[in-house]
């Protein structure tokens, strides 16, 4: 079997070699659409930078021709799994945004670390603090506490949760 080992200008420009290593991604097959500006792997899919990595069964990556290349997102799709750290989750579907340094898990989200779990249809994990938060609707004020088994959590006012 043959895999494709994926790491080229448009996947690194974005990021200072300060901030972030290299953006590699390595899969059993990949397409390529100029005209669509994207990139299509498939196959045991592996997306990697630093101590993040995200795997699938299929990746599409968005790039912008006129900014020299550079990965506007990649959506993945699935077995979505992702692990930086001790932290690890998984999803139906997710959306890497590289400008904004988030991975969006949508579709059965789950995200653990030792800290404990957070379930919802969608949890932004931010790769630069490992932190994996709900998102908040507009309008409203929302918090999530990830709760441990055996320990009780409270809100920010300091209310007891269940």
């Amino acid at each position: 079997m043959i895999r494709w080992f994926w790491m080229i200008g448009f996947l690194l420009a974005g990021a200072s070699p300060v901030e972030a290593g290299p953006l590699q991604v390595v899969s059993e097959s990949l397409s390529v659409e100029h005209t669509k500006k994207r990139i299509q792997f498939s196959g045991d899919v592996r997306l990697s930078r630093d101590d993040f990595e995200l795997r699938c069964d299929r990746l599409v990556a968005f790039y912008k021709e006129h900014a020299g290349g550079e990965l506007q997102q990649a959506e993945a799709y699935g077995n979505v799994s992702m692990q930086q750290g001790d932290k690890h989750g998984s999803s139906n579907e997710a959306v890497y945004k590289q400008s904004e340094g988030i991975l969006i898990l949508i579709g059965e989200a789950k995200v653990e670390d030792s800290e404990g779990t957070i379930q919802s249809d969608k949890i932004v994990h931010y790769i630069q603090t490992t932190e994996a938060r709900l998102p908040q609707a507009a309008g409203e004020d929302s918090y999530s506490a990830i709760k441990p088994e055996g320990n009780e959590s409270s809100s920010p006012d300091g209310e007891q949760l269940p």
